[in-house]
């Protein structure tokens, strides 16, 4: 699957448009195994998120929700089983 998006880049006194292409991975893996600064999606693509390269003092990862900036627990509460989500992975292009 592949999503088009734009993003503005503010460059000292214009502001430029650049088309980027997110492209969602079709096969799952679990969110421990992203890198950190990657974008992920949840299985149902309903969820757009970023992974962090920290944890919390449980052992969850901070990782955010795009669009609002919240944690992303993807449904669960315990650390253990948000460390083992099966996410989509993103890649901009």
């Amino acid at each position: 699957m592949v999503l088009n998006a734009k993003r503005f880049v503010n460059t000292i006194s214009t502001v430029k448009i650049i088309n980027m292409r997110l492209k969602v991975k079709k096969k799952t893996v679990k969110l421990c195994d992203l890198e950190a600064g990657s974008l992920f999606m949840t299985p149902d693509k309903s969820c757009l998120a970023l992974k962090s390269e920290y944890r919390t003092e449980k052992g969850a990862i901070e990782a955010f929700i795009v669009g609002s900036g919240e944690f992303f627990w993807g449904g669960t509460s315990d650390p253990k089983e948000q460390v083992n989500l099966e996410v989509l992975e993103v890649k901009v292009k």
